[in-house]
């Protein structure tokens, strides 16, 4: 009598194994280059938001926040010193959703200041907001050479690298930059 066996031999499991893993090996990396794409375009997407949210309270507050008097408005300084005391990543710092915020640390005039505050600018809380999609602030730094006011991700690889390679990498579309830079507003005057 014949027997009739079915089912597969070691040797054809073996291969269905090793292609199985070749597979998974290209898929791999693609997968996660994938999924980086995804956080940079949601990062791009949160950047843009904070833009908006920025140029009206510029329009109602009448300047971009930045600590010091009004004299402090022409110095990179006063802005990137506004990166955690005015756009902090909670509700106590953040300008964008406190209309209390101000005090003699960072040169408001809270009467002026509380009359054309019109917020709050972003429905949502400031952890939500001012972190990128991998979990890092988003800073807020002005250029001194450039004359501009940027919103800078930090990228895929979590660290802040330097805004001036972020801006030329936006600019060019190429290189090796992973941080994500866009520009808010250009000043007028150049910042001391």
């Amino acid at each position: 009598m014949k027997t009739n066996r079915s089912g597969f031999t070691l040797m054809e499991i073996m291969v269905v194994i090793i292609v199985i893993a070749v597979l998974a090996s290209v898929a791999g990396p693609m997968i996660g280059s994938i999924t980086d794409q995804g956080r940079a375009s949601a990062t791009k997407s949160k950047l843009s938001g904070l833009k908006s949210a920025l140029l009206t309270y510029q329009s109602d507050v009448g300047r971009f926040p930045y600590v010091g008097n009004a004299d402090n408005s022409q110095t990179a300084k006063a802005y990137n010193e506004g990166d955690t005391k005015l756009l902090g990543d909670n509700m106590e710092a953040n300008v964008l959703v406190n209309e209390g915020i101000g005090n003699d640390a960072t040169g408001f005039n809270i009467k002026n200041y509380n009359r054309r505050w019109k917020g709050p600018y972003m429905d949502s809380d400031p952890s939500d907001f001012m972190l990128d999609s991998w979990g890092v602030k988003i800073k807020y730094q002005a250029h001194k050479d450039k004359n501009n006011i940027y919103l800078w991700s930090s990228g895929p690889d979590m660290a802040h690298g330097n805004l001036e390679d972020a801006i030329n990498v936006e600019m060019t579309e190429g290189g090796e930059e992973d941080d994500i830079a866009i520009s808010i507003a250009r000043t007028r005057k150049k910042f001391l």
